[in-house]
């Protein structure tokens, strides 16, 4: 799955098994992860996400390639919702 990810991040478009090309430039990707998550969890109330951003980060690093992480323009680590 990653190596077709990496063929869309690399060329904007997606070729099929049938040959059909799928055209992905000015797409907008999303990707989500909870990697990380524990460490984000740990924080307490009003303590701001770059607390553990390196803690997170580690945890990213340590489960994606590299060649991955290096195509994408940001990583973006959101706030916890509260009630």
């Amino acid at each position: 799955m990653f190596n077709v990810l990496l063929q869309v991040l690399d060329d904007g478009q997606l070729t099929d098994g049938q040959g059909r090309v799928v055209d992905f430039k000015q797409t907008l990707i999303i990707l989500t992860s909870n990697l990380g998550a524990q460490a984000l969890s740990q924080l307490s109330d009003g303590e701001n996400v770059d607390e553990a951003k390196g803690q997170v980060m580690s945890a990213v690093q340590a489960h994606f390639r590299p060649e991955f992480l290096n195509r994408l323009d940001e990583i973006i680590l959101f706030d916890r919702l509260s009630r």
